[in-house]
């Protein structure tokens, strides 16, 4: 009898099995909440790594995910890789029209936004393969995968040498990085390109969303703005979706542990009314 009267109550064991579950919804109420339950690929959470690693050697504050850019961004990489087209703007398919639009659509009611792509970068010519998550990501952000080769570069251009990946940047301006993209003849990835740098290195945005779609089918020709065309496949489309003006605020962990210790007092309260109803039969057994 003891057994079952002490089951149907809260014993200690049942206390503590409570109270480390409320201490994970409050770790869960602390973070950001999410529109949706998003799984970032790990080129795209790659890429947003080194955007705030960049950011932070210029002083800027970190942006924070967004799965509804994420949503935007995919959906756009995606479009581009599925309908043969390289452009802010959509030009085939049913996709948001333009960059803006798939935000709002997304969504995101935004102050500022902004967009970057990219396409042919993370993949190993002259074949349709992929090259690994993070190398895939350092060249459409570096405009290359080998450090040996962007840290000689501003090794003995700017007398800033990296002792890793982690360092590269460090000590970096904006005309260190104009330099690499002028020799790489124009193909230094985002952070060479000075129009895409500013949108990563701009104090106007708080979230970020990555895009990252692969097409080993793809095939030429790609449309273009202007009616133009290129005559070879791209098989990596990448997308960066910039914004402000709706970011998820965390729940304040004030008011969450109060809410959290309220709520466990009383269960506190009804376990010993109910051992303490449960005292006679328990006797009586």
């Amino acid at each position: 009898m003891r057994h079952c009267v002490e089951n149907s109550g809260y014993d200690r064991r049942s206390i503590r099995r409570i109270l480390f579950a409320g201490l994970l919804v409050v770790m869960g109420m602390a973070s950001p909440l999410r529109a949706y339950a998003a799984i970032w690929g790990t080129e795209e959470t790659v890429v947003f790594d080194l955007v705030n690693l960049q950011r932070g050697f210029n002083s800027l504050n970190a942006l924070q995910q967004d799965d509804r850019l994420y949503a935007a961004a995919l959906g756009h990489s995606q479009s581009m890789a599925d309908n043969g087209f390289f452009s802010h703007n959509t030009l085939a398919g049913s996709n948001g029209a333009t960059f803006d639009a798939r935000v709002t659509d997304a969504g995101y009611h935004w102050t500022a936004v902004g967009e970057n792509i990219a396409a042919g970068q993370g993949r190993v010519f002259p074949g349709p393969t992929q090259m690994s998550a993070a190398d895939a990501a350092r060249d459409v952000m570096y405009g290359t995968a080998d450090f040996g080769l962007i840290n000689a570069f501003f090794t003995d251009y700017a007398g800033v040498s990296a002792f890793d990946w982690n360092d590269l940047g460090d000590g970096l301006t904006g005309a260190h990085w104009d330099a690499w993209q002028a020799d790489q003849g124009g193909s230094g990835g985002w952070m060479g390109s000075s129009g895409h740098r500013n949108n990563i290195l701009s104090d106007l945005f708080d979230d970020l969303g990555v895009g990252y779609a692969w097409e080993p089918d793809d095939s030429d020709p790609i449309l273009l703005d202007g009616g133009g065309f290129l005559n070879y496949p791209l098989h990596t489309y990448w997308t960066q979706s910039f914004a402000a003006g709706d970011s998820l605020a965390p729940v304040p962990l004030p008011g969450a542990f109060w809410l959290l210790g309220s709520g466990l007092a009383g269960l506190v309260l009804v376990s010993r009314q109910r051992r303490a109803t449960a005292s006679p039969v328990e006797a009586a057994g």
